[in-house]
This record gives C-alpha cells, sequence and structure tokens, in this order.
C-alpha cells in the first residue's frame, strides 16, 4: 500500500450541478428517475474527474427512518470487503449518522449530499482515520455531534474538523399550526440559540453544533468553518427556496474526504478543496 500523504476534503458547488437525485430537484422530470440518476451520476462523474476521485468510489449512509431505526450516533466503518463486493459503493445501503474512514480502503470517498445542514468531517491527522456525519438540526438535538469525537481513534486535541457550507443561522417561518420546528426540542441543546425577528425564528445551527463540539474534547482551533451557504448563489438552498418561492435553487451540494497517497499528489487552485497533511 503506497504511504498517505493527506487528506483532501471538498464540496461542490451549484456549477457542479446536482449530488442527488430526489425528484424535487429535477423539474421535468418527476417521473423518470432513471434520468434523473443518470444526470445526478454524470455530475459526480466530473466532479471526481476535478478532484481526482472515482464516483463508483463514494460511499454515505442512509438516515435512519421507521424502517431503519438505529442509536443517535450509530458509526459504519467502510471494509475492504465492502470496496470488493460494490462495484458502485453508492448502491450499499447502511443506517447510520457517521461513516469511517481507514487506511484500509485508501481509494474511498466518504461525504454526504447536503444544503443548509452540516456535513461534519473529522480527520485524525496521527491515525490517519476519517469521518462524515451529517448533522442537520434534528442530529444536532440529538447531541449526535457530541459522539464524533469518540468514533475517531487517538486523542481528541489530535482531531481537526472540516464542517461543509450550511445555513448558520437557519431562519424559520411559523404558522397556525406549527410556531418552530419540531428538532429544536432539547432546550440544552439550544439554549441561547434560537431568537425571533420580525415573525422569523433564527435558530444558530452553528453555535450549537460548536458547542457540542468543544464539549467533546475538539479543541476550537482545530474546527474549519466553510461559507454560510443560505444566501450564496453558490450554494442550493432548500430553505432559501422555500422564502422565495425559487425552486430553481433548491437542490444537494457534496461534502466529502478522500486519502491522497505518494505518487498521487495533485495541486489545487479552487477555494472549495482543502488539503490536511497527516503527521
Amino acid at each position: 500500500m503506497k504511504e498517505i500523504k493527506n487528506f483532501v476534503v471538498f464540496h461542490s458547488q451549484v456549477k457542479h450541478g446536482q449530488m442527488n437525485s430526489a425528484k424535487e430537484f429535477y423539474p421535468g422530470l418527476e417521473e423518470n428517475p432513471v434520468e434523473r440518476k443518470r444526470l445526478m451520476n454524470r455530475n459526480k462523474i466530473l466532479l471526481g474527474r476535478e478532484i481526482g476521485f472515482d464516483r463508483r468510489n463514494i460511499f454515505m449512509a442512509n438516515q435512519q427512518d421507521s424502517n431503519h431505526p438505529y442509536v443517535p450516533g450509530t458509526s459504519y466503518t467502510v471494509t475492504p470487503d465492502d470496496v470488493a463486493e460494490y462495484r458502485d459503493l453508492y448502491e450499499y445501503d447502511v443506517w447510520a449518522d457517521t461513516v469511517k474512514l481507514t487506511r484500509n480502503t485508501p481509494g474511498v470517498v466518504i461525504g454526504f449530499p447536503v444544503s443548509d445542514s452540516a456535513n461534519v468531517i473529522a480527520l485524525n491527522l496521527k491515525t490517519k482515520e476519517a469521518t462524515s456525519t451529517y448533522c442537520s438540526g434534528r442530529h444536532i438535538n440529538q447531541g449526535v455531534p457530541f459522539t464524533i469525537a469518540s468514533q475517531l481513534g487517538g486523542n481528541p486535541e489530535d482531531i481537526v474538523v472540516d464542517v461543509s457550507p450550511f445555513a448558520y443561522f437557519f431562519p424559520f417561518v411559523g404558522d397556525d399550526k406549527q410556531s418552530e420546528p419540531t428538532w429544536i426540542s432539547n432546550s440544552f441543546v439550544w439554549n441561547d440559540c434560537v431568537m425571533e425577528k420580525d415573525g422569523i425564528l433564527y435558530i444558530d445551527q452553528k453555535k450549537a453544533l460548536t458547542n457540542q463540539l468543544l464539549q467533546s474534547g475538539i479543541q476550537e482551533e482545530n474546527i474549519y468553518f466553510r461559507e454560510n451557504s443560505l444566501q450564496n448563489p453558490n450554494y442550493y438552498s432548500s430553505q432559501r427556496a422555500k422564502l422565495t418561492q425559487d425552486n430553481s435553487v433548491n437542490g444537494r451540494f457534496m461534502h466529502g474526504v478522500m486519502f491522497e497517497c505518494e505518487g498521487q499528489e495533485k495541486d489545487y487552485s479552487q477555494s472549495y478543496v482543502k488539503k490536511y497533511s497527516v503527521k
């Protein structure tokens, strides 16, 4: 096995196209799932060529539902057997909050397609392990970000965190039936993170997320936040689409991480690609 030199963390933008095949993101193709999937895969192939990975090696977990419940913070480590069995890792269904990457599967990319919610990639630069954890408001409410550090070997002080673009302050407009999201039920988690102005409830996802990462032992100087995506035209935003009634901005972009091995080093000038050197 070639020596691992760096972690490469990246995210896509609107210019890269949709990174999810949900029908609401493809006007006119709602009843054509085959074409939606083809377009999504095409976008991932082109992104892979730009960054340097094989689209078929992208692995991500499914979120729990009524048929697949699990304890919040559940993690799954991708294995060499998974890679050998599935020609396309997108076809491998695993239900978990966190996906873990180790040196045993150097060609795999882990990540998640996001919009207004954060995806958290955590790296231990000494143990050469990485995790990808989707942290929506519901996950923050459940305390999932607090579990991230424990999923990696070594000490929390050695962990570096790269957070995807997301809506730092999530705006929620209530109505007669619902005055606030159901996912802000944990008063401890959202203490001093919710404020109302002009009939809009602003939820400070960034502060609530940061609090849990710090409480888990991760150092503040080791947490890197990418852009606030809510009003940034470079990023899809389901909430912006809802507030502006402009469905053209609805969608998902991708946040992912991969290893860069000796002899495969590549120079990146893109602002959305960041290298972290192993120790």
